[in-house]
C-alpha cells in the first residue's frame, strides 16, 4: 500500500493531518514533517531524507510555496526504486480523501482520481 506523505510549514499542521488520517484510514502509512528548529518552514534536507527512507509508492501533499519546491526538487533528486507523485489538491482534505482510498485498497492511481473528482471549492457565496 502506497506512502502518504504530509510536508507542511508548521510541524503542528503535519502532524495533526497525520492524527486525522490515522484515526480515519487505517492501515495506511503517514510520514509527516514540518517545520524547522521549532518554528515555521521546511527544509529540502529533511524533506530529500523523507522520501529516501519511504519503503513503498507514495503521494505527497504540501501546503505551501517553498513546501511544493522542496517536495519538487527532492522528487528529482530521489533515485530509490519507487514511484512519488506530488498531489496539488489542499493539504487536509486531499490526503484525507487519498488516504481512505488506499485504506480500502485503491491504488495511487485510483486515490488520485479520487482526488481529481472531489470539489474543493466552496458553494457558499454562489
Amino acid at each position: 500500500m502506497a506512502t502518504i506523505v504530509i510536508v507542511s510549514h508548521s510541524e503542528d499542521v503535519a502532524n495533526g493531518t497525520k492524527a486525522l488520517l490515522n484515526n480515519m484510514a487505517k492501515g495506511v502509512k503517514i510520514i509527516a514533517y514540518g517545520g524547522v528548529d521549532n518554528g515555521l518552514g521546511t527544509s529540502l534536507d529533511e524533506v530529500k531524507k523523507v522520501l529516501n527512507n519511504i519503503d513503498d509508492d507514495a503521494l505527497c501533499f504540501y501546503d505551501l510555496g517553498s513546501a511544493e519546491m522542496n517536495i519538487d526538487l527532492a522528487i528529482e533528486t530521489y533515485k530509490g526504486p519507487f514511484k512519488i507523485k506530488k498531489v496539488n489538491a489542499p493539504i487536509v482534505e486531499g490526503s484525507f480523501v487519498a488516504a481512505v482510498k488506499l485504506s480500502v485498497g485503491g491504488s495511487v492511481n485510483e486515490a488520485i482520481e479520487e482526488i481529481d473528482k472531489a470539489s474543493f471549492k466552496s458553494t457558499a457565496f454562489k
